[in-house]
């Protein structure tokens, strides 16, 4: 097997995404939607708990983001992180497959990882990283004539072996989340949530309203979403106004635990978990 290689094209490429990376002092992805002439849809997200642009070069990339990133303990999301194109391409060499790049030419391709994340233990403080690799659940498995799972697409798989190496050696666990993790139902709640993302709500203030609001289910579960918001808001002295806005913010920080696998509407009843 003949490994590719690493051209002058793509140190210029590299050196450029790093002269970027600080000349903005934040994280920039190594593939903007700009870069990528495929068909398919591409966002330009402004994510509004990091106050920033985010590119995301599918449907299920932008769900799979929002799933992340509204996470209760998540303190960082980087999009399109590239990885050391020599050290990538020294594990492949390992693992005796071809390194991701252009048939033609040889060149080798710089790998990416979809999602790097931080997330905070509550209980202790502690610091927890991880990398996520989004792919559309057919892209990575079948169903055989027995029922059972198999992985397909050998190639595709063979990256992700080189990929979760890389972050081994870092002590980071790479995960696998699909459309099956972030599907439009839950993507659809917490964009209605973060309307409110940026209101100034306190910590107690969520608390004493999710609180209210339990109180409320659990006296009648079959109440529309609406009138437990009332009758939260009620309970705490807030006009209607407020107390969307406090049980949106509650619902989207999971304080106010609720079901998002079903579409949440205010004239229909919600389900709280446990």
């Amino acid at each position: 097997m003949k490994q590719r290689i690493i051209t002058d094209e793509i140190v210029k490429s590299i050196d450029k995404w790093n002269a970027e990376l600080d000349r903005r002092g934040h994280h920039h992805p190594w593939v903007t939607v700009k870069d990528v002439n495929k068909v398919g849809r591409r966002h330009l997200h402004r994510c509004p708990k990091q106050k920033r642009e985010i590119h995301l070069l599918s449907d299920g990339e932008k769900r799979a983001y929002k799933v992340l990133v509204w996470r209760p303990d998540t303190l960082l999301v980087k999009e399109q992180v590239p990885l050391d194109l020599n050290e990538t391409l020294d594990i492949a060499n390992e693992l005796g497959f071809l390194h991701s790049g252009d048939y033609k030419t040889k060149a080798a391709h710089v790998m990416s990882t979809d999602f790097y994340t931080e997330h905070v233990i509550f209980d202790s403080g502690e610091l927890v990283k991880r990398a996520y690799n989004f792919k559309y659940w057919n892209q990575l498995w079948t169903i055989d004539e027995n029922g059972r799972l198999k992985k397909k697409h050998y190639r595709v798989w063979q990256k992700i072996e080189i990929e979760k190496i890389y972050w081994k050696r870092r002590g980071i666990k790479l995960f696998l989340i699909s459309e099956r993790e972030a599907t439009k139902l839950i993507c659809w709640n917490l964009d209605w949530f973060s309307t409110e993302a940026n209101a100034i709500v306190s910590d107690s203030e969520k608390l004493e309203f999710s609180q209210a609001f339990y109180d409320s289910w659990y006296e009648n579960k079959f109440l529309n979403c609406v009138d437990h918001i009332i009758n939260a808001g009620n309970q705490l002295s807030l006009d209607f106004k407020r107390s969307q806005t406090v049980f949106k913010q509650a619902a989207l920080h999971r304080i106010l635990k609720l079901d998002l696998t079903q579409r949440i509407f205010l004239r229909e009843p919600l389900k709280v978990l446990p």
